[in-house]
Parts: C-alpha cells; structure tokens; sequence
C-alpha cells in the first residue's frame, strides 16, 4: 500500500497537471555538510525542510538490502511518498572499476561482458519480491548509458544487452502498482521509444541533452518527466527577475502537458545547491 497519496494520483493519472518535487539524488556529504544525518532519517529530514512530496532512497545493492519496509514507514510518516533509486546493471558494472575498461571488454570479450552484465541482473532480480512487498510508489533504474555527445555504445547493443532484462523488470513492477522510471545523463534520444514501448512510464532526463517538452508532447501520459531543473538553475547564484521568469516559464510548459515530479537531474553534489534548491521550490510554486 502507498503513502500520502500524490504519487499514487499521478501514477492513476498521468494526463493530470500536478507539479510534484522530489530529488533522485542527494550526495551524503551534502547531507552531512547541511546538519542531516546520512542515510535515510537525513533524507527524509532533507526532503521535508525543502516540502519535497517525494523522498528517494537510493537503493546500496544485492551486499546491503535495506529493509525496503521501514524505508517506506519512514518516509510515509513524514507525509511523503516513496521512491527507490537502483543502479542499473551496466551502471554497476561502470561503477565496480574503471569505465574504459567495461568498455574495452564490450568489444574484446563480448561474452565476458555479457556474463558479468548477468550475473548483476541477476543481483537485482532476485530483490524484486522485496520492492514488491514494502510500499515503495516508483522504482527509479539508473543507467548513464549516455554522454554529451550521444550514447557510449549503439542501440543494438542496448537492444540486445539491456532492453530484455528491461522488459523482465517491468514485468514484474508494473502488475504490482509500482511504476517504473529510468534516468540516464547525456543524449539518450534515439532509445527512449523503445523505453516507453517497453513500459517505463518516468524518465529522469537531462534537459540540456534531451528534448524534455518534445518528449511529452509525443507521448503525453506514457511519460512523465522527473527533472526539469537545469545544473545552470543550481549553479546561478543571483537569478535576474528576467532568469527566474524564463525558468517558471519552461517548467510551466512542462507541467502543462501533464503531471511533473520537479527536480534536478544533475543530483545535489554541493551543499551550495540546497538554498538554491529551496529558492526555485518557491519559485515554482502555483504552477
């Protein structure tokens, strides 16, 4: 059973204009630099000093499941839905050791590469029935799959690598009321239709990459965006009256073509990002 109920409206109806605000991402530094406890207690205390409706919890791997149920009371309790973030299986493989090296051996040792992906879904597999069970709304995948210039490998590897086991994970979510969502960096485009085809209905996108508003418009109730904050909107330290009028303005349009869970897709990395966090939640407030 869900929390509060703003997600569980969205999920139920997607076409509706609702603005949300939740971050996928807080660095525990940042947590700790800002006098919150690491880990969950602090997420939650940070979700609710900025009136976020949602708080994400990362989620550490298959060595160190938290108890998705307490995470889920915990978050509740403050009156906040609750998210999941989970590192994908090509993310964990790219975060285990150095990145060049995944890639390197995705083109000497293919069937090295495919093993060692599957042995990480296999990881994440067997924790489903724990998401399943605890009253966690969204389950967010991260995967940078992407960079400024385009995506690090083709789409027909990400066809045959990754889309499968996609489709198994959102096979199993999805029948239970969980909606599923999918963030990558970079210019992802050219497989985001074969994502909403396959079932993922929240996309965790950055806007300086990634058509945000032309997305929606073509698939209007399959996606719904979490994002819409620049890195520039976190990185200006005195917004003009002019600034702040466009920023309203683009996320304005992008709730417009249906319900939007506001946040930064670059993650809260600097202690500096938080007041100015906490200043565009105002400024989006009415929308």
């Amino acid at each position: 059973m869900m929390g509060p109920g703003k997600l569980s409206r969205l999920i139920a109806d997607p076409g509706s204009p609702a603005l949300l605000r939740g971050e996928i991402w807080v660095s525990p530094d940042v947590l700790a630099q800002a006098g919150f406890a690491r880990g969950p207690q602090g997420l939650v205390a940070l979700a609710s000093s900025l009136g976020a409706d949602i708080c994400f919890f990362p989620w550490p791997g298959p060595a160190a499941v938290p108890d998705l149920k307490e995470l889920a009371e915990l978050a509740h309790f403050a009156g906040l839905d609750c998210g999941l973030t989970i590192d994908g299986p090509f993310q964990r493989l790219a975060s285990a050791g150095n990145v060049l090296d995944v890639f390197l051996e995705l083109g000497r040792d293919p069937a090295g590469f495919r093993r060692r992906l599957n042995r990480e879904m296999e990881g994440i597999t067997k924790f489903l029935g724990l998401i399943e069970e605890a009253g966690i709304g969204l389950v967010v995948i991260g995967e940078d799959v992407g960079y400024a210039g385009g995506l690090y490998f083709s789409p027909e590897v990400f066809h045959s690598h990754l889309l499968p086991f996609y489709r198994v994970l959102v096979g199993r979510l999805s029948p239970e009321g969980i909606a599923v969502g999918w963030h990558s960096d970079g210019k992802v485009a050219p497989i985001l239709p074969d994502l909403v085809q396959c079932g993922f209905r929240f996309f965790a996108l950055e806007p300086e990459c990634v058509d945000l508003l032309g997305l929606k418009r073509a698939y209007g109730p399959r996606a719904t965006l979490i994002g819409g904050v620049r890195t520039e909107w976190l990185t200006t330290e005195e917004p003009g009256p002019e600034q702040q009028a466009r920023w309203r303005e683009e996320i304005r349009e992008l709730a417009g073509e249906g319900g939007l869970i506001v946040a930064s897709c670059c993650g809260i990395h600097s202690p500096l990002f938080l007041s100015r966090l906490r200043r565009l939640y105002r400024l989006f407030d009415g929308i």
